[in-house]
C-alpha cells in the first residue's frame, strides 16, 4: 500500500470521526419539546334569551259553520201557486218579509166575506137576545110591584129563564163563535202569501207558477244570514285559555284560494262533555257572516275552518320555544360560567311552536335549544353567537 492511499484513507477517517463528533454534540444540544394535555373540545350550542314577554296564548280548534236559524219554508194553506219571487233560487238572498210565493186567495177572500157575514147576524141575534132579556126583567119587576108584598108571587125567586139569560149568553157564544171564524178566514187569507221570516240565504227551492200545494209543502229551505255559528269541540285541559261568553276569537278558513280571516266571540258553552272524545263543545258566532268588510270574502255555510282563542297567561310565566322543554319536565340553561344546568319546570300550556312555563326559568336566562346527545349538569358548553343562534344551527 501506497503512501498515498494510506493519506486517504486517515482523512476519510478523519472525517468521519468530526462528523459523529459534531452529531453527537447536536443530540446533546437539542432543544427539548415540552410535555402539553391535548385540548379538550368545547360544544358549541345555540340559547334563547328569556324575557318578561308573555304574549297571549292562542288555543286553535276546529269545526263547521253552520247557520244559526234555518227552517223550511211550508205553506200553511192549499191552492195553485200565481206568483213566485225571482229570489227564490239556490243561493240568493232575501229581505226579512219579502214575499216569496203567492198561492190563489180567491176561495180564502170569499170565506172572510161569509165570515163577515156571520159576524154580522151573530151581533143581531145578540142584540135581539139582550133586548128580550130587558123587556123580561121589566115584566118581571111590574108584576112584582102589582102582586103586593103579601102575594106568593112576590116571594117567588125568578129563574135564569125569566130573565131569559140562557138565551142572551147562547148569542154571545154564537158572536164569540163568528168572530173567531172571521179571524181565521183571515188568517188562511194571509197565508196565501209565504213570506221570509228573517234575512236569509235561500239554499233550496221547488215552486213554480202552476203548482198547486198542499198545506204543509215544502217549498225551499232558508238559512238565516244575520249570524252563524260554529261548534268546536276542545279538549278539557284548553278551556282555561277560553274567555267567557263575549270574548272575540278570529275564525280563518280557506276560500277561493286563499286565507280568509273572520271576527267572531264566544257564544255559550256546550251542554255535555262528548264521551268518546272527553271535548267540550264551545259555541262560536259571527255576525254578518256574509258581509263583513275587512273580511273581504263570506263565511258561507258548510265551510271547515279554524277558530283560534286567545288569552293572557299567568304572572309568574314565562314563555319560551317549545324546543326548549325536555322530557321530563326539565329544560337546560348556561349559566354566566357557560355551564349547563338543569332545571325542573311546570309545562302551563304547550303550543305547536311555544310552550308556557312556571318556575325554573326567569327573564334574562340563556335557555339551551339546541339537542344534546349526552348531557351532565355542570358540563362546559359555549353559546353560539348571535347571528348562528338566530339560523338555529348547532357547531362544535
Amino acid at each position: 500500500m501506497t503512501s498515498q492511499i494510506l493519506r486517504r484513507r486517515l482523512v476519510a477517517v478523519g472525517i468521519l470521526v468530526v462528523a459523529l463528533l459534531v452529531l453527537a454534540v447536536l443530540m446533546v444540544t437539542r432543544p427539548r419539546a415540552e410535555r402539553q394535555k391535548p385540548a379538550v373540545p368545547v360544544t358549541m350550542v345555540t340559547v334563547h334569551p328569556v324575557t318578561a314577554d308573555r304574549p297571549p296564548v292562542v288555543v286553535t280548534g276546529w269545526g263547521t259553520v253552520q247557520p244559526k236559524r234555518s227552517v223550511n219554508l211550508v205553506t200553511q194553506v192549499s191552492g195553485r201557486v200565481v206568483a213566485v219571487s225571482p229570489d227564490l233560487q239556490a243561493g240568493a238572498f232575501v229581505s226579512d218579509g219579502e214575499v216569496l210565493v203567492e198561492i190563489e186567495d180567491i176561495d180564502y177572500r170569499l170565506a172572510v166575506q161569509q165570515a163577515s157575514a156571520q159576524v154580522a147576524q151573530a151581533e143581531f141575534n145578540l142584540a135581539t137576545a139582550q133586548e128580550e132579556a130587558r123587556v123580561a126583567r121589566q115584566e118581571w119587576e111590574r108584576a112584582q110591584a102589582d102582586a103586593g108584598d103579601g102575594s106568593p108571587l112576590s116571594r117567588a125567586e125568578p129563574t135564569d129563564l125569566v130573565f131569559r139569560e140562557p138565551q142572551l149568553r147562547q148569542a154571545e157564544a154564537g158572536l164569540a163563535a163568528a168572530r173567531a171564524g172571521l179571524a181565521q178566514a183571515e188568517l188562511n187569507l194571509s197565508r196565501c202569501r209565504l213570506t221570509a221570516p228573517f234575512v236569509g240565504r235561500v239554499i233550496a227551492a221547488s215552486a213554480d207558477p202552476g203548482d198547486y200545494v198542499m198545506a204543509g209543502s215544502v217549498l225551499g229551505r232558508l238559512d238565516d244570514t244575520s249570524v252563524a255559528e260554529i261548534t268546536v269541540n276542545l279538549p278539557g285541559s284548553d278551556l282555561a285559555w277560553v274567555q267567557e261568553p263575549g270574548s272575540p276569537v278570529t275564525v280563518r278558513g280557506e276560500y277561493a284560494g286563499r286565507t280568509v280571516s273572520w271576527a267572531g266571540r264566544v257564544a255559550r258553552f256546550g251542554g255535555a262533555i262528548d264521551e268518546a272524545s272527553r271535548t267540550v263543545p264551545v259555541v262560536v258566532e259571527v255576525d254578518a257572516p256574509y258581509a263583513q268588510p275587512d273580511a273581504g270574502a263570506p263565511l258561507v255555510s258548510g265551510l271547515f275552518v279554524a277558530v283560534a282563542f286567545a288569552a293572557e297567561p299567568p304572572a309568574d310565566t314565562v314563555t319560551v320555544p317549545r324546543r326548549g322543554l325536555r322530557p321530563g319536565s326539565v329544560v337546560w340553561v348556561l349559566d354566566g360560567d357557560d355551564r349547563l344546568r338543569v332545571r325542573e319546570v311546570e309545562a302551563v300550556h304547550t303550543g305547536e311552536e311555544t310552550v308556557v312555563l312556571r318556575g325554573g326559568l326567569a327573564p334574562g336566562d340563556r335557555l339551551i335549544t339546541s339537542n344534546l346527545q349526552s348531557v351532565v349538569d355542570g358540563m362546559a358548553l359555549r353559546a353560539a353567537p348571535a347571528a348562528a343562534a338566530t339560523e338555529g344551527g348547532e357547531r362544535r
